[in-house]
């Protein structure tokens, strides 16, 4: 492969990368004046990055250890286009000598998504999820001066070199059992190859998936492995912790997803269970312990896991054969996590907009008559926490609706279908306890006695990108036929994939006993 089809492959990432460094440079300038530039010119790396992805598009020859698919694209736009967002809520956080450091991470970060959705080799996607996890050490760290901020950045540390262990173990033993990295290789070859010849599957192999499930479920914010998340919602700024709620958590899904995918959608039977299993303790823990919060960064971070359960929904259904997302678990999935990105961005950017005494805004109690002082921000708010409840007509609504009719349309005869109509019966009832803590948030605007008068803090990109996301809300349940039709495009191209890897291991195997039986027959004609 020629370096032009490397740099044609990767144009959206290597525009980051290159974006990435210019502002790092840019924040060692000695004038100010270039100084102050680097949240542009940040932006500008991410609007050509956008533009790069949208005309590149699918590679069809892409080089080993990449597959650029319907699916790369997908998370490319969903990505970039909520990493501007980002950047417009973080605008105004860091400190002066700090702001190159400060917006290259959250550009490597978005490099590490991107990567994680081309990647087709174990060692390149370990290395994409690593991209993305790093940079979020190093943003919790600069976004505050306090000793919150340092605990969670220890903590998060931590945690996250334990799953990277478990991820790196885990693969290790799928390279083992197919005697290759690759994911997908051409003609069937690969870990899909591995799987393809082996129905039922060794210990090793179901060892290698466990461990590396395990190590992802970080990523998600899995219970049990979501104890990180409360402390480092609460630890970090809320710009930041926006960030820390949809990213890994994006990166993490997609890892999931080219894993399963590499595994022909059909896990063994123990996998399917864990994977039943800790989507209903993840919704059900995340809904119970957020009602017990009074911080509403702490509920949130609570809200984020349990969303994480109803989102393993749509893994557990896979990809569906055309239907749209009702009959399709992962266009479900897909488009769930595109609306989960902005609806909680935007909650943040609110918050982030108001201060008290000087304070950020973190107490239920600090909400309390906010729409008689910022009526703006109080819509805003309680819009993003409607479509978190999944109440129409916000686009919430229709993620619930999608993730949770998938459950329903596996045929009966399915072996995993009644678990999965318990499963989102389970995730019903959980999104109903979960609207008691969402409507505290809204009524706390609306019906609570006034509290110590709050203002507002941030610029104008901050508020800019709290309406983006709050009106975002509405338009994708007027019309979420854009964002339904591209998910539906990403799950399309794995089922097409599906049944020509599969042709190609039936003709292999066919070819493979015309020989034995040619040899069969000459044997006795030699003697």
């Amino acid at each position: 492969m020629t370096l032009q089809a490397y740099i044609s492959a990767l144009a959206p990432e290597i525009v980051l990368v290159i974006g990435a460094c210019i502002t790092l440079m840019m924040g060692v300038a000695k004038s100010s004046s270039i100084r102050a530039m680097i949240a542009p010119c940040a932006l500008a790396a991410l609007v050509l990055s956008l533009a790069s992805a949208a005309i590149v598009g699918i590679v069809t020859n892409a080089p080993p250890g990449l597959r650029v698919t319907q699916l790369s694209q997908y998370v490319r736009m969903i990505a970039l286009g909520v990493g501007a967002l980002v950047l417009l809520v973080n605008w105004h956080l860091p400190r002066d000598g700090e702001r190159g450091e400060f917006f290259s991470m959250i550009l490597f970060t978005l490099c590490g998504v991107c990567l994680t959705s081309v990647a087709n080799d174990l060692v390149l996607l370990f290395f994409a999820l690593e991209l993305v996890s790093v940079p979020t050490y190093v943003l919790v760290a600069l976004s505050r001066d306090d000793s919150r901020a340092s605990e969670a950045t220890v903590k998060y540390f931590f945690l996250g070199a334990l799953s990277a262990a478990l991820m790196a173990y885990g693969f290790s033993f799928l390279y083992g059992c197919a005697g290759s990295t690759t994911l997908i290789g051409p003609n069937g070859t690969g870990i899909v190859g591995y799987f393809l010849a082996n129905q039922s599957v060794g210990s090793f192999a179901v060892l290698g998936l466990l461990i590396s499930f395990v190590g992802l479920f970080f990523k998600i914010a899995a219970v049990p492995f979501h104890v990180y998340a409360p402390d480092v919602y609460e630890g970090a700024a809320s710009p930041v912790t926006g960030l820390l709620g949809f990213l890994p958590k994006l990166a993490g899904f997609v890892a999931i997803i080219q894993i399963m995918d590499a595994c022909n959608w059909h896990l063994p039977a123990s996998i399917s269970w864990m994977f039943w299993f800790v989507a209903a303790a993840t919704m059900t823990v995340g809904n119970v312990l957020a009602l017990l919060q009074t911080n509403v960064k702490r509920i949130l971070a609570y809200s984020s896991i349990s969303h994480t359960g109803y989102m393993m929904i749509g893994l557990l259904v896979g990809p569906g054969a055309g239907g749209g997302p009702m009959r399709d678990g992962v266009a479900a999935m897909l488009f769930y996590i595109g609306v989960y990105g902005l609806m909680n961005l935007g909650i943040f950017a609110v918050i982030s907009t108001l201060a008290v005494k000087d304070e950020p805004l973190e107490e239920l109690a600090d909400l309390s008559g906010l729409s008689r002082r910022h009526p703006g921000a109080a819509a805003a708010l309680a819009i993003c926490a409607f479509s978190l409840m999944g109440f129409p007509p916000t686009a919430g609504f229709l993620g619930k609706v999608y993730i949770f009719s998938s459950a329903f349309s596996l045929p009966a005869s399915h072996e995993f279908a009644q678990p999965l109509v318990v499963l989102a019966v389970i995730g019903v009832l959980n999104s109903a306890i979960g609207a008691v803590y969402y409507l505290r948030i809204a009524s706390a605007c609306y019906v609570g006695d006034d509290a110590p008068s709050t203002e507002r803090i941030g610029g104008s990109p901050l508020r800019v990108a709290a309406i983006v996301c709050s009106a975002a809300m509405l338009i994708l349940f007027i019309w979420p036929a854009g964002l339904v039709h591209r998910a539906g495009r990403a799950t399309a191209e794995m089922m097409m994939h599906q049944q020509q890897t599969r042709s190609v291991e039936l003709v292999r195997h066919e070819d493979v006993g015309l020989k034995a039986e040619s040899r069969q027959i000459k044997t006795p004609a030699a003697e």
